[in-house]
């Protein structure tokens, strides 16, 4: 009886230590994408962004919280960066982009995972779910994901004019290793 106790506590625990809590940075990959304008695309670049994803409960529910610095989005362009930072996201008052989802997730496993959970962009808060495709080789995993981002979903403006002004989309992608 012992041996069977062993065997079925190392069969449920093992795929447990495999994923335990865990925190991925920009040294892991890239958050990036591109905004728009009615002539253009430009780069959308966080460079200093952290996903936290927590230990398993006994229940097997996980929680992923990630955050991206306001004062490290860049856009290819200084005065654009500047606008950004200071005009269109208050950085002062909220530093930080924020997401975090609770997610049944006792294991890491590859495939799509969706994560349903709140996004917070300057103060305010909405419903969104992040889908990541998950894949494993030579003992690393991949995440990867593609978001679209709709700035007046979160009361900001849409600033320039004419040519130059911004559209209601920005498109980012997420590709780390762990």
């Amino acid at each position: 009886m012992k041996l069977k106790n062993l065997i079925t506590m190392i069969i449920t625990i093992l795929p447990l230590l495999g994923w335990a809590n865990f925190t991925i940075t920009e040294a892991n990959g890239s958050f990036e994408g591109l905004g728009h304008a009615r002539t253009h695309d430009f780069p959308v670049e966080a460079r200093i962004f952290t996903v936290a994803v927590s230990d398993a409960d006994t229940s097997g529910n996980r929680t992923v919280s990630v955050e991206v610095s306001v004062n490290d989005l860049h856009t290819g362009n200084a005065m654009r960066d500047t606008h950004m930072r200071m005009s269109v996201l208050d950085r002062k008052k909220h530093p930080l982009i924020t997401f975090k989802s609770d997610v049944f997730l006792p294991e890491l496993h590859a495939g799509d995972v969706a994560l349903a959970g709140i996004l917070q962009v300057n103060g305010i808060t909405k419903p969104y779910t992040l889908n990541l495709d998950l894949k494993h080789s030579s003992g690393k995993w991949n995440a990867t994901g593609s978001f679209l981002i709709v700035p007046t979903d979160f009361d900001l403006p849409l600033v320039g004019m004419g040519p130059m002004k911004v559209l209601d989309k920005v498109n980012l992608n997420l590709d780390v290793t762990f």
